[in-house]
């Protein structure tokens, strides 16, 4: 790769992302391709970032989780080839799009439900009403768990998800208690499964999956594990961003509302522009170069994927979003860890656009209420975001 710009040093956490994430998306590329930051070195254009996540080799998932000290494997993100190969193959049939469709009915309802009551109010706030329980309802639909366990499965991933923000203190005695009440949820969960093998959520289909040898109780609550790790938050915040963009500009809320055809086309753009996973951890397994920048082995690399979804170089006007744009974003990462479940968010994002537009066509933000986003944080997301309508 050839030295396109000079690479320099950024604090990450001093960007200005709280209030003007274009800015500090930008500032972070000004400062290089591959930036220095603390002990560890951003790659931040959209070719740097592509070459590591193709070269699982080099840069290595597996170790950059091991900090986490999980308990369980986080399948498959904390896998590299050729066993996360073998995982991939058992799961992506479980998460294809076909699969994703078959749970579309349910999913449905239970949204319409949620919206139905926010309707009836006239105000909400987004985030608390609406894009924090639908995830975790779908999770629990999904591996066939009680719905009435919907709040404390909210309360553990808050918990669980310090573990991995950059702004947190080191974990609390709460914050591990809670920590160990999921892992015992979970457990306790599968082993009835296993004693109980009739049902048809997935628990029970990974469980009676033979493909590439199957997965051991273990696996199965890493994936369950990662499930709540990577899967919830990340939808949550989608949803606040979607709602939150379409609140500001009329023009495009008037065009979604008119026509649902072009949702999917907007669900893409705004991942693009506004993803969830502003960085993803690997570690060097070699001496490598990128970007003109020779990377010695044992580094931390983070793959700033919200840097290369907005690099000029490779989208036109990248700071907004176009609906009649076809460019492939980062949102869902690049190479072997694209993200397991990235079908099940579009399907959970044009659902909830889908079914709230149906309802509540006109809304705006809250007079003197705007959105804010916490920075530092492992899942860019808005706080809170309060909704008028009529």
């Amino acid at each position: 790769m050839t030295d396109t710009a000079l690479n320099g040093t950024a604090n990450i956490n001093d960007l200005p992302f709280a209030t003007d994430r274009s800015r500090a998306w930008r500032e972070l590329r000004e400062a290089g391709e591959a930036v220095t930051s603390g002990e560890e070195i951003i790659l931040t254009s959209a070719a740097a970032v592509e070459f590591a996540a193709k070269k699982p080799e080099i840069f290595s998932s597996a170790r950059a989780f091991d900090r986490l000290g999980s308990p369980v494997p986080l399948i498959p993100i904390a896998i590299d080839p050729p066993e996360h190969t073998r995982f991939r193959r058992m799961l992506d049939p479980f998460f294809s799009p076909k699969k994703m469709a078959e749970r579309e009915p349910e999913l449905r309802r239970q949204a319409g439900e949620l919206i139905d009551a926010i309707q009836a109010k006239g105000h909400c706030d987004v985030v608390a009403d609406l894009a924090t329980p639908f995830p975790s309802q779908v999770f629990l639909t999904l591996f066939g768990l009680p719905m009435a366990d919907r709040d404390r499965l909210v309360q553990w991933k808050d918990s669980i998800l310090q573990f991995t923000d950059p702004s947190s203190a080191e974990a609390t005695p709460e914050v591990l208690a809670h920590a160990m009440e999921l892992f015992t949820y979970l457990t306790e969960h599968i082993a009835e499964r296993r004693a109980n093998t009739t049902g048809n959520d997935m628990l029970t289909q990974l469980m009676q999956n033979s493909e590439e040898g199957g997965m051991d109780d273990n696996e199965i609550l890493g994936l369950c594990f990662m499930f709540v790790l990577a899967g919830l938050d990340t939808v949550t915040s989608a949803v606040g961003f979607s709602l939150a963009k379409l609140a500001g500009d009329p023009q495009l809320r008037r065009r979604i509302s008119n026509d649902y055809s072009l949702i999917p086309a907007f669900i893409e753009e705004l991942l693009r522009v506004d993803g969830p996973v502003p960085f993803a951890p690997r570690v060097t397994t070699e001496e490598v170069e990128v970007a003109g920048r020779v990377v010695p082995k044992d580094t931390t690399v983070m793959l700033s994927y919200g840097s290369a979804d907005r690099d000029p170089r490779r989208y036109d006007d990248a700071d907004n979003v176009h609906l009649d744009s076809k460019a492939v974003h980062f949102a869902f990462g690049r190479g072997p860890h694209r993200c397991l479940g990235s079908h099940l968010a579009r399907l959970e994002l044009r659902i909830i656009l889908e079914e709230w537009h149906t309802r509540i066509p006109e809304y705006s933000v809250a007079d003197g209420k705007d959105p804010q986003m916490p920075w530092p944080t492992g899942t860019m997301g808005l706080k809170s975001v309060p909704l008028v309508f009529k």
